[in-house]
């Protein structure tokens, strides 16, 4: 068995919070809410020594602003004690320390982080822990499309079907590109369509690639997940057993318009990863007019974020 921290990456809405649940099943392994703070706090730092202020500001923010904090149990760590249990002041030791407290609550000895947007952050996290294993869930784009879509397209200006295409090919041709730059053993791709097809013959793969035992419980995931996410949520799919029935929505609900977007965006990656593109037929000139009025508005937002991040105002995502 192994101890090398678990990374589940994947596009919002492929399956990460069903994995999550899945690989957390097993009593030695706690994988906590998403923490996305990584890039913002490390990236171009990860060699950097934290001094116990540092380390102070980070855990009160940490703390303060991320849903990453809402499963710990009691008080924040204070500062000085938990500089005091770091093994050195480096950015990997502050947070070795503070997933193995969060999973040590539960009664694991192996942490993992779930965040979608560390897809495009692989590089930075296995620099800060060169043995990290990461599991890679990738979903087909007009299903990813669909659900985005339904969760965030009525309360996020940015998300449209554009964006959704766009974000899916970045996001997975980055995680793609620096896993073939690991070293053979820590990377590990698996399709969500697999996973609920034949949940635990594609659970034992991972495992073996985690060098974790797989147990029975971990394909009964629901049962963990109604103990902790409320009925009706954001994730109330993962608190019912895998099913089938999210395959290829698109092709009963996407509209031809959006799935002829969807395909002029992502079709040489869809086949790459496996999925069949569906013959809808040419663009016709309002379509294109969308498409270059949706292009013209992702491209001025992801230029005004690259400004923002930038100047430190928004964090990278």
């Amino acid at each position: 068995m192994s101890e090398d921290p678990i990374f589940i990456i994947g596009v919002h809405r492929s399956g990460t919070t069903l994995l999550r649940y899945m690989l957390s099943s097993s009593p030695r392994i706690y994988i906590p809410p998403e923490s996305d703070f990584i890039p913002r706090f490390f990236l171009g730092r990860a060699q950097q020594a934290l001094s116990v202020e540092e380390v102070a500001d980070l855990l009160a923010t940490i703390f303060e602003e991320y849903r990453f904090a809402k499963e710990w149990e009691g008080q924040p760590p204070e500062a000085t004690a938990f500089l005091a249990a770091m093994d050195g002041h480096t950015p990997a030791a502050f947070l070795e320390t503070l997933y193995r407290q969060y999973a040590a609550q539960y009664g694991a000895t192996r942490w993992g982080d779930k965040t979608p947007i560390y897809a495009s952050y692989v590089d930075l996290i296995h620099e800060l822990f060169p043995r990290a294993r990461f599991v890679h869930i990738i979903r087909d784009a007009r299903d990813v499309t669909l659900s985005m879509l339904d969760k965030w397209e009525a309360k996020e200006f940015h998300v449209d079907v554009y964006f959704c295409a766009r974000n899916w090919v970045r996001r997975i041709r980055a995680a793609r590109a620096a896993g073939r730059r690991l070293e053979a053993g820590l990377y590990h791709e698996v399709h969500y369509e697999t996973l609920v097809r034949d949940p635990e013959s594609t659970v034992r793969a991972i495992c073996d690639f985690l060098d974790e035992p797989f147990l029975p419980e971990m394909v009964s995931q629901h049962r963990l997940a109604q103990e902790q996410l409320p009925a009706g949520g954001f994730h109330e799919a993962v608190r019912h057993p895998p099913t089938t029935s999210r395959i290829a929505r698109w092709q009963r609900e996407m509209t031809p318009a959006d799935l002829r977007l969807v395909q002029a965006i992502a079709d040489s990656l869809l086949e790459e990863c496996g999925y069949e593109l569906k013959q809808a037929g040419p663009m016709p000139l309002k379509e294109q007019a969308r498409h270059w009025r949706l292009a013209t508005k992702y491209l001025v937002l992801q230029a005004g974020r690259r400004v923002l991040q930038a100047a430190g105002i928004m964090p990278p995502i």
